[in-house]
């Protein structure tokens, strides 16, 4: 009697179903970030899209990796699924870290997918440098602005002399008008802005809130730096190369889906930042549209340079380039 009991105990204690894929998710963003929300909606979209064979346990808010080195830990197996921005790196992944300079002036965050996204299906590099993971979702943004610490940009004189958090695509032009760029993870801008080692910092409204820079800036400059698309989400390639063809083409199905969803998240954000930023106390000011134009052709120079360099490594930098310009124009 005491064996059937403890087997029926057993039996209740069990889950009504077990995963067959136990996965982990890392991401340097909180739950609450837009792009973190964009992940939870889309974990319960795999799970359920799966049957349940697949179950995904978050890690937030840098607990497993980091943004700079997101690529090097996930490929290493730090996590399973990770958020990762080739953008931020030091080295390497060339065309991924500095083609979405080039799309400078854009001002349609789904028409600089649409052209990424071709792209991406176009040139082979893009997923050659990323060999050691396997990509389900892409980032791309609304254009940012100049957030400072203790006075506005209302003139390109106004930079000289600035210490500014930027992506390396906009530090040839930031150089142009005598400031000088700094690239850094945004989860350790805040300390850098709170301490005075930074002066301001390339971002959209959201990061008032979302990032609490609302605390260390005082000043919110309206000075357009538009965003290209890069890789944000993948999958270890050897948890890839485990995972049965019917999952896997579950995971490259939603890469469209996670993509705009973050996008549409961010842009949600966008307006609740400027109101939070107001009621925190920080000034804004519109730039001069004539002031918008003469720094925005100092992106060319900066650009050209950078394409170039990829094609002495042997990378189609020049001629991504020409498509990206011709796309919007030009």
């Amino acid at each position: 009697m005491l064996r059937t009991t403890t087997l029926i105990a057993v039996f209740l204690a069990a889950p009504a179903w077990a995963a067959d894929f136990n996965l982990t998710y890392a991401s340097p963003y909180t739950e609450s970030h837009p792009y973190g929300a964009a992940d939870a909606e889309w974990i319960a979209r795999i799970e359920e899209q799966t049957d349940g064979r697949v179950d995904i346990t978050p890690y937030w808010g840098g607990a497993l990796i980091t943004s700079r080195e997101g690529v090097d830990e996930l490929a290493a197996g730090v996590a399973d699924i990770g958020y990762i921005a080739p953008i931020y790196a030091r080295s390497g992944y060339d065309m991924n870290r500095l083609v979405p300079g080039m799309f400078y002036g854009y001002t349609d965050p789904e028409k600089v997918l649409d052209v990424y996204m071709d792209l991406w299906e176009e040139y082979p590099v893009f997923e050659e440098e990323l060999s050691g993971v396997h990509v389900v979702g892409f980032n791309v943004g609304t254009p940012m602005h100049l957030m400072l610490r203790d006075k506005p940009v209302t003139s390109l004189d106004d930079l000289e002399g600035l210490r500014i958090r930027s992506a390396v695509d906009f530090i040839g032009p930031l150089a142009a008008f005598g400031a000088e760029g700094v690239t850094m993870p945004m989860t350790e801008t805040y300390p850098s802005l709170e301490k005075g080692v930074l002066h301001g910092v390339i971002a959209p409204y959201e990061a008032l809130k979302s990032l609490s820079f609302a605390e260390v800036v005082g000043f919110y400059s309206e000075l357009p730096h538009s965003r290209g698309a890069y890789p944000s989400r993948a999958v270890n390639g050897d948890v890839w190369s485990s995972l049965p063809e019917d999952i896997r083409q579950v995971f490259d199905d939603n890469a469209e889906w996670l993509s705009l969803r973050t996008l549409e998240l961010a842009q949600a954000a966008e307006e609740e930042g400027k109101t939070y930023g107001e009621a925190e106390g920080v000034v804004f000011n519109a730039v001069d549209p004539a002031v918008v134009e003469e720094y925005s052709t100092a992106f060319a120079p900066a650009i050209e340079d950078v394409a170039e360099g990829l094609d002495a490594m042997g990378k189609p930098g020049s001629e991504v380039l020409a498509k990206i310009r011709a796309a919007h124009g030009d």
